[in-house]
């Protein structure tokens, strides 16, 4: 959107004219009363001028690229794509006036957008447009333009009433408009020579000023363009359109629109929503089975076992405020060398249809060889499924009680700003699992999930505001499972159905040739 700098800018510039026209001009002479109103004009160029200076622009390339909206069901291959979208934004300071009111411009731009975005998708693809569906370019090309009409039907003044030729004027509108107060000046200077001091003064700081908002205008118009459409690319190579604009709105809602001031409220799901399901993984010992108790509030038996899994049990329990039901899935634990087959079987089962997870860690134990060979897994799931997001995790360092000084118990620990012995410990060991998994795990959280109620501390504390946070992004990597999944079912009997359809509509249309009026026996 244009920014408040141009707003203010334009407010000087405009509100003296609205004046002159208000006020006749004759009048202003042969009263002599108003030649006071004649300073209005440069009085505010200068003041332009100088909140020019004194307020410096954000450069445009800069507010565009953080105006490219992610949202939560965005892959990593997504928000990889975002940054071609950005690089495209940041051309902006070098197309001219008359680039930017060409419409053949603004087509070149989304072919060579579409181009590099697919061969990002599919870059061993000869021709990786060629792997996109019809219904796919149909869904992309219609979202964009509904979101580009309500963003100039509700953001661009008198946008009800611009013609493609007042858009191509802008391209002159520096020129035009500076016709029009030479004009003026020219008439002025006549009836009073010394109004020459008055349009030196208004030339000299006008000229620059409409040019920067000239400048920014079209700008605004480009940048948004080029946002919308490619917002809707990604989403079109992501596969995400195939199912059709209505089938993607009603899923993702106010997430797929974005245009500026929309508010529209979500539509219901083509797809049940999902539950939100977490795995625990780590090694034996590392305390997951006491995590559980304590997440589910006491010592409960699973609720049944993960399909096709025969060890990775799941519980129920609630978090947040209104709560929401979660499902925790305990895999089975492994030792200190890794996994074995049959486990890394059941792991991988269990963490495929997690929506986060939680690596559990035994805080005085250093050895890390096998949590690493597991979030190696993780990262390995989500590399062989590119179209869906990857769960985030959070570290769990247990048994922080065992860290030095083993005897000292006496919580709440500030870890994050050591006061003592105890909070320093638990301190460096967050900070020495932060080095090493830093960059896939969302935080590392310390607790102590023995069953001693006077051992127990972190739970409310640390854990369960990491998990809460964490929420947001857990649902959006089940909704995008639940989403691509029915858009994979029953996709047969829809062809069946499509097929039956067409053929219907082939014989009705043949009859109707067929037992045309001119065809039909006279009575």
């Amino acid at each position: 959107m244009i920014s408040a700098r141009s707003l203010v800018l334009s407010a000087l510039i405009v509100f003296p004219l609205l004046l002159f026209v208000g006020v006749a001009a004759v009048a202003i002479w042969q009263s002599g009363e108003y030649g006071w109103i004649w300073w209005l004009l440069p009085g505010c160029g200068v003041t332009a001028l100088v909140v020019s200076r004194l307020w410096p622009p954000t450069p445009l390339a800069d507010r565009a690229a953080h105006r490219l909206s992610e949202p939560h069901h965005w892959t990593p291959r997504d928000r990889e794509a975002a940054q071609i979208v950005r690089e495209y934004q940041k051309r902006v300071d070098s197309y001219s006036a008359d680039e930017l009111t060409d419409p053949q411009f603004y087509l070149r731009q989304v072919q060579s957008l579409a181009l590099d975005l697919a061969q990002r998708y599919h870059p061993k693809a000869a021709d990786p447009l060629e792997r996109l569906t019809v219904p796919e370019v149909l869904a992309a090309v219609r979202l964009a333009v509904d979101d580009l009409e309500r963003w100039m039907l509700s953001s661009v003044p008198g946008s009800r009433m611009l013609t493609i030729r007042h858009w191509q004027m802008l391209q002159s509108a520096p020129r035009w408009i500076q016709r029009l107060w030479d004009t003026t000046w020219a008439a002025s200077i006549l009836l009073n020579p010394a109004s020459i001091v008055r349009y030196i003064a208004s030339k000299w700081t006008w000229d620059p000023v409409t040019e920067q908002l000239q400048s920014e205008l079209l700008a605004v118009v480009y940048l948004q363009f080029i946002r919308q459409v490619g917002f809707y690319l990604i989403e079109m190579n992501s596969g995400r359109l195939r199912g059709g604009a209505d089938t993607y709105r009603a899923t993702f809602g106010a997430e797929g629109r974005i245009a500026v001031g929309n508010r529209d409220r979500p539509s219901p799901l083509p797809v049940e929503a999902p539950s939100i399901s977490i795995a625990l993984v780590g090694q034996v010992s590392s305390g997951k089975s006491s995590l559980v108790n304590l997440l589910t509030g006491e010592s409960q038996a699973s609720v049944d076992i993960l399909p096709e899994t025969r060890e990775v049990r799941r519980y129920r329990c609630e978090l947040g405020d209104p709560p929401v039901t979660i499902t925790l899935l305990d895999t089975p634990g492994y030792g200190e060398s890794g996994a074995s087959r049959q486990q890394v079987a059941q792991i991988h089962l269990a963490l495929t249809a997690a929506d986060a997870a939680l690596l559990v860690m035994d805080a005085h134990s250093p050895a890390r060889e096998a949590d690493r060979l597991t979030l190696e897994q993780l990262h390995s799931i989500g590399a062989s499924q590119p179209h869906l997001k990857p769960p985030s995790v959070v570290g769990v360092l247990t048994h922080v009680d065992l860290l030095p000084p083993p005897l000292e118990w006496s919580p709440p620990y500030h870890w994050r700003q050591p006061d003592g012995p105890k909070s320093q410990n638990l301190h460096d060991a967050v900070q020495y699992v932060t080095e090493l998994f830093g960059r896939v795990l969302a935080t590392v959280v310390p607790v102590c999930s023995v069953d001693r109620s006077d051992r127990t501390w972190g739970i409310a504390e640390e854990l369960i505001p990491a998990l809460i946070g964490t929420l947001d992004d857990a649902r959006s990597v089940a909704l995008l499972r639940a989403y691509e999944a029915h858009m994979d079912r029953d996709r047969w009997k829809l062809l069946a159905q499509q097929i039956a359809r067409s053929g219907r509509q082939l014989l009705l249309t043949w009859i109707e040739e067929r037992l045309s009026p001119q065809d039909l026996p006279s009575s």
